[in-house]
């Protein structure tokens, strides 16, 4: 009979040792491994998600909550990842992969909203905001840039995956916006308690969150700059800081907006004041 305390202690009398951590790698049919995802995958991905929503919302007619509900369900599984890959350095062979994905659906948004969706519902008449336009172009500034400077600058990609994580804060403005069009900001306590407390405090951890990555990215770039790159790449990486910066300046804005809004509304209560519908409906458009 085998012995148990043997198998147990390993048969050398001593205790099995630690399990490995995960280590990230791909490799085709050939066995051949490579410690990337080619280039192309998450662009591809992207673009079945274009097709995906247009054909969802051709098909519906409430077009606005379909196409923001396909974009919360992707953007924070891809947040929520790109927390991981920032926690985990053996989940590093994953950044160039994440960060292509994430700059790639960042201009699927754009195509889509401001090309597609009337084409889709003309009456709808759907307008980008201002806001909207300054935050994802400045988005896929810094995405590519990047993805360019990933294998170039030690340090860029969990800076990356780090400030495409705070996209797991995306799925609160719908709900919010859900929630007015169906009056139950108002008529519901609980949900009106629940996103008067985690909507404005999830914002102020993505302000802080993506203003503590762009002061990392400054060392990495000190770093970076030191070995005298050429001066190309020295512009270009002036420029992937500046719309890293004001990414977190869109972030500081709407956090604002959201913390003054929630202000407004504890105080109107506090005095015995409801809040009606008109002046939600107000705050959404």
């Amino acid at each position: 009979e085998r012995d148990l305390e043997t198998d147990r202690t390993g048969g050398g009398g001593g205790k099995l040792p630690p399990p490995r951590s995960l280590r990230v790698s791909f490799s085709g049919d050939d066995g051949d491994p490579q410690d990337h995802i080619p280039f192309g995958y998450g662009s591809f991905l992207a673009l079945v998600l274009l097709v995906a929503k247009c054909l969802v919302c051709y098909c519906t007619e409430d077009v606005e909550t379909a196409f923001m509900s396909i974009d919360l369900g992707f953007l924070t599984f891809l947040g929520w990842l790109c927390l991981f890959a920032f926690r985990a350095p053996s989940m590093a062979a994953l950044h160039p992969f994440l960060i292509e994905l994430g700059s790639a659906v960042i201009m699927e948004e754009m195509v889509f909203s401001m090309l597609l969706v009337n084409k889709i519902k003309p009456d709808l008449d759907y307008k980008v905001t201002k806001d909207f336009l300054v935050h994802h172009v400045s988005s896929a500034i810094m995405g590519w840039l990047a993805l360019y400077f990933c294998t170039r600058a030690l340090g860029t990609g969990f800076v990356a995956v780090g400030v495409i994580g705070t996209e797991v804060t995306t799925f609160l403005p719908v709900a919010f916006r859900e929630s007015v069009r169906s009056k139950k900001i108002s008529s519901d306590k609980r949900i009106s308690a629940f996103l008067g407390v985690v909507f404005p405090a999830a914002f102020c951890w993505r302000t802080y969150w993506s203003s503590k990555m762009w002061l990392r990215l400054l060392k990495v770039g000190r770093s970076y700059l030191a070995t005298s790159p050429v001066l190309a790449n020295q512009v270009l990486w002036r420029i992937g800081e500046l719309s890293v910066a004001t990414v977190v300046g869109c972030n500081w804005v709407w956090t604002h907006r959201i913390l003054k809004g929630s202000m407004k509304v504890a105080m109107r209560r506090s005095r015995g004041q409801k809040s009606d519908d008109q002046y939600f409906q107000k705050e959404i458009e």
